[in-house]
């Protein structure tokens, strides 16, 4: 295990390097100019080429990207060209928000999906097997941002405000400032339409999935033995079947959390929260390039480190994975 965890680690290098790399040129070869953006129309050509030589945009694309590497190397993610601040500083202040929004998604998602799986596997062919995979189709099919907007009329316009449409109340002891507003029961209102409107379509997906690996456990001789030795049907639902069915499941379960860190942009800006999707798509507008590349930078980490990670809980699953050696 500590060889195949070292090898993995030393894969994430060239991995990251390589996404980072092609984000770089690619965002050079975007036309526009992020000077202009910042001085607006009004400037001259003076002030374009002090502004150009102090964040380093007058020399060649591929100088730009070793003094960008060699400063990330050394924990400098770069300087924002439009609001001045370290990029790193930013990412760290709306990381919490999604890392929230993400959880409690998931939550939902498994709140939802491991019930209607695990019942739709034991009612095989039968109403609530038809029911529950009826709903995954309903849940796959219906985008996050329509299900957000439906949240948005029935919660916040058609209950008189039971949830508040847009905005952030961050929990106790994470105010990225010293003034904030703060607050367990209002940090659930406003993080609970955007983590339903997340969380369905994860629901849907994990429940197909976890049912037809449901289906395929509980058909095999230890599920069999296990019965036949007189244990209980949900003990061996529960300890026999579903933990070997997980297996399959939490593959899609990582990559879904992975996408999510930067795949909640539409979610995050149809709720105006302060997190990296939005973080995210007002860089890409305003031509930020170390911004752009901060975020493509973690959410690229965060796809690695969760394939890391889903490998890992597959040892802690089945006893008799192991890697390395």
């Amino acid at each position: 295990m500590r060889t195949y965890i070292l090898r993995r680690l030393l894969q994430i290098v060239p991995t990251v390097l390589m996404i980072t790399l092609v984000v770089f040129v690619m965002m050079q070869s975007i036309p526009g100019d992020p000077v202009v953006a910042l001085l607006g129309d009004a400037y001259t050509e003076e002030d374009a080429i002090k502004m150009r030589e102090q964040y380093g945009l007058d020399r060649s694309v591929a100088v730009q990207y070793l003094i960008w590497l060699g400063r990330l190397v050394q924990g400098d993610w770069g300087t924002s060209v439009l609001s001045g601040q370290p990029v790193l500083k930013e990412v760290l202040i709306r990381l919490p928000v999604t890392i929230e929004l993400i959880i409690l998604a998931m939550v939902v998602a498994l709140m939802i999906a491991i019930p209607a799986a695990i019942i739709g596997a034991l009612r095989q062919n039968r109403w609530q097997d038809y029911t529950a995979t009826s709903a995954a189709l309903v849940g796959i099919s219906i985008p996050e941002f329509f299900l957000g907007v439906l949240l948005l009329l029935l919660f916040s316009f058609g209950l008189k405000g039971l949830l508040p449409s847009s905005g952030w109340v961050y929990l106790p002891g994470t105010c990225p400032t010293i003034i904030c507003n703060s607050g367990v029961w209002g940090n659930l209102q406003h993080v609970l339409m955007p983590a339903i409107a997340l969380g369905v379509a994860r629901a849907a997906l994990l429940t197909r999935l976890l049912r037809a690996s449901m289906l395929e456990v509980i058909r095999t001789e230890y599920v069999t033995s296990a019965r036949a030795k007189g244990l209980g049907e949900w003990k061996v639902v529960f300890k026999h079947g579903l933990k070997n069915a997980l297996i399959p499941t939490v593959t899609v379960m990582g990559l879904q959390i992975s996408f999510l860190i930067g795949g909640a942009i539409v979610i995050e800006t149809l709720f105006a929260l302060p997190g990296l999707g939005t973080f995210g798509i007002d860089a890409i507008i305003a031509r930020d390039y170390p911004q752009v590349q901060g975020f493509a930078l973690l959410t690229a980490c965060a796809f690695v480190v969760m394939n890391l990670v889903v490998d890992l809980t597959y040892s802690l699953l089945d006893p008799r994975i192991r890697y390395g050696g």
